[in-house]
């Protein structure tokens, strides 16, 4: 019966619910009513626990390690899901095996006008032009110290506020690390976003080197010891990727997230029309995997495994998300397959990496990281 349950209920969302969400306009408005309907059903201990029971993987074999991070499957939320922390119960519940939440500016945003979102139904994809619209540090410090035992770790991922000169930006990436630290598991430092008008700057390396550097020196000074992630965007050339790793092994990072938003549209061949890709903003979905795929494997061979790697980019499926695994790595996000795959596919992909597992022989997940990116020196680190 259970078995039945498993394969039908997918089929309802993508078939039924699914074509029906689909057919309001406003993206953003259903993403809200989402999201907030998230945060009343968990909050519901009855519902909490049946969902949880249902949609979770308790299988040991897909226990990990990221950093200093136990995590009881590989599979996380994506950072831009949820900006307000309006429903962080939820994502246990759905069988997340951790969560990012953000991204978070030092000062409140509104983002950019409405409309800020559309969908690319042809290439499984969002345009996404929200601005990094947030409660800003101060508010959604309140709003973390309202979550009480938490059983799957949560990151928090920061941005620079518009408008601030360069000099400032370094700044105030520190002082949303400084008020936030204390109530992530895990701070992600965003240098992709391309969808603010200053991502022409913080995605630059000089930028980057500043920004570790005063991280690294901030956590030192103030005896914080915390997992840093660094988030990229997938336009880097090769050289650059190889000075963006040098850089976060200097400053003791503890991993890179691999990739955010497709910018640079030229090189990318999509199925949508002309009409449809009009609007501004960055591009996520199926038509960033293969550029997340190549990114991974540089940054795991260059930095043979020192740098723990969170891939994200077009993962539909348990053989994306182990492809990314075997390319190096450690554990893997979602945010646009869980929209288009809807509240089973992390339990979806979680069974399946079981089934991987098993046909190539590994104990555990950790066993297939890198095992398609042979490091040159030797095993990794």
């Amino acid at each position: 019966m259970l078995i039945y349950v498993n394969k039908i209920s997918p089929m309802i969302y993508e078939k039924i619910l699914r074509p029906l969400l689909f057919l309001f306009t406003d993206p953003e408005s259903i993403h809200r009513w989402v999201i907030k309907a998230l945060g009343i059903v968990s909050r519901q201990k009855p519902l909490y626990n049946l969902l949880h029971n249902f949609l979770s993987s308790t299988d040991p074999r897909l226990a990990t390690r990221l950093g200093s991070l136990e995590l009881k499957n590989p599979v996380g939320l994506a950072a831009g899901f949820d900006k307000y922390l309006e429903a962080p119960r939820a994502y246990p519940m759905l069988g997340f095996g951790f969560a990012e939440l953000g991204s978070i500016t030092y000062s409140e945003q509104a983002g950019n006008p409405r409309p800020r979102l559309w969908r690319l139904p042809k290439d499984k994809g969002l345009i996404i032009f929200y601005g990094l619209a947030n409660a800003g540090a101060k508010k959604t410090a309140e709003l973390f110290s309202q979550i009480k035992g938490h059983p799957t770790p949560y990151g928090i991922s920061l941005a620079p506020t518009n408008g601030l000169k360069v000099e400032k930006m370094v700044e105030d990436y520190v002082k949303s690390l400084l008020e936030l630290h204390q109530y992530a598991d895990y701070i992600t430092l965003n240098v992709g976003c391309p969808n603010v008008a200053s991502c022409t700057t913080f995605t630059q390396i000089y930028f980057i080197e500043e920004l570790l550097g005063a991280v690294d020196k901030t956590l030192k000074d103030h005896h914080i010891k915390k997992d840093v992630f660094i988030k990229i965007g997938p336009d880097y050339t090769r050289d650059e990727l190889s000075q963006i790793i040098a850089i976060c092994l200097a400053h003791h990072i503890t991993g890179v997230i691999a990739t955010n938003l497709i910018k640079n549209r030229d090189a990318i061949k999509f199925k949508s029309s002309a009409v449809e890709l009009s609007h501004p903003g960055g591009i996520s979905g199926l038509t960033l995997q293969r550029q997340s795929d190549t990114i991974i494997k540089q940054l795991y061979q260059e930095s043979q495994g020192r740098l723990k790697i969170i891939g994200v980019g077009g993962i539909f499926t348990a053989e994306d998300a182990y492809r990314k695994i075997r390319l190096g790595a450690s554990a893997v996000q979602i945010i646009t397959g869980f929209i288009y795959g809807g509240p089973f596919i992390v339990k979806k992909i979680n069974d399946g990496l079981i089934k991987l597992l098993e046909r190539d022989g590994y104990k555990n997940i950790a066993e297939a990281v890198g095992k398609d990116a042979p490091v040159a020196s030797g095993e990794p680190t």
